[in-house]
């Protein structure tokens, strides 16, 4: 395995993390308003890149907005591969700063 395709293996699991870390952030917040619209958020990506399941180590960078961050594609029967997807997770990033700042305004618990 390719030192790039380790490199985007670990940007993977990464966005995935920060991605759930945004989420159950928003979701167990006391007092945040609008808890799911804010959840949501927290899955949506932009930019990024994908790699081909067969060779991982050619990346192909994009600009998109998505949700979620990561995805697997692949059509059965298809001649087209299979794609590993990851996306810069903006939402999450977002997320987490609205819920660190309701903490900091918020009185105290």
């Amino acid at each position: 395995m390719t030192s790039t395709a380790i490199l985007f293996y670990a940007a993977l699991a990464a966005s995935l993390l920060l991605s759930l870390v945004g989420l159950f952030a928003a979701l167990r917040e006391p007092g945040l308003r609008f808890r799911l619209p804010w959840a949501v958020l927290a899955l949506v990506g932009v930019g990024g890149g994908a790699a081909a399941w067969q060779d991982p180590a050619e990346i192909y960078w994009f600009f998109g907005i998505a949700l979620p961050t990561v995805s697997y594609s692949a059509v059965p029967g298809s001649w087209e591969p299979q794609f590993l997807r990851v996306l810069f997770p903006l939402g999450a990033l977002a997320v987490l700063l609205r819920v660190a700042l309701h903490r900091r305004i918020s009185p105290a618990r």
